[in-house]
Order: structure tokens, then C-alpha cells, then sequence
């Protein structure tokens, strides 16, 4: 039990950086974007959009992997790779 826990902090902990990292960039271009959309900066605003919908996909992303990852140490996959 322990064995695994100590496990299971690494996934943890890196998903947290990132979604730390990234959430901020992505409520930045959100509300940029909403800001420039009432003014009429339509050049910029597919861009901020953009990279606002790229950014919600890492975290999505990066929260899947480690749910995976999550799953498998419990299974007790964790040492599977090494077999290789």
C-alpha cells in the first residue's frame, strides 16, 4: 500500500504544474479575447480563441494521462515498461 502511494505522487505532482502552468495562459487569452471581442480586434481575437481552446486541451489531456497512470499503478501495471 505505501509502496504504491509513493508511486502515485509523481503523476500527481506533474499534473498539477502543468495544469498550474497553463491555466493561467489559457484564463489570460480568454479574457483577452473577450475584452478584444467587445472592441472590434478581430486580428487578434481567432488567435487568442486558438490558443485559449490549445491550452484547455493540454490540461485535458495531461489530466487523462495521469488519471491513466493513476489507474495502472493500482492494477499494478507500474513495473510493465520495464519488462522491456
Amino acid at each position: 500500500m505505501q509502496r504504491n502511494t509513493r508511486k502515485k505522487i509523481a503523476p500527481v505532482v506533474v499534473a498539477a504544474v502543468v495544469v498550474l502552468y497553463v491555466g493561467p495562459l489559457v484564463a489570460m487569452a480568454a479574457y483577452a479575447a473577450g475584452l478584444l471581442g467587445a472592441e472590434g480586434g478581430w486580428g487578434v481575437l481567432p488567435f487568442l480563441l486558438l490558443y485559449a481552446l490549445a491550452g484547455g486541451a493540454v490540461i485535458v489531456g495531461v489530466l487523462h494521462a495521469a488519471a491513466q497512470r493513476l489507474r495502472e499503478i493500482d492494477g499494478g501495471e507500474e513495473d510493465e515498461a520495464s519488462k522491456y
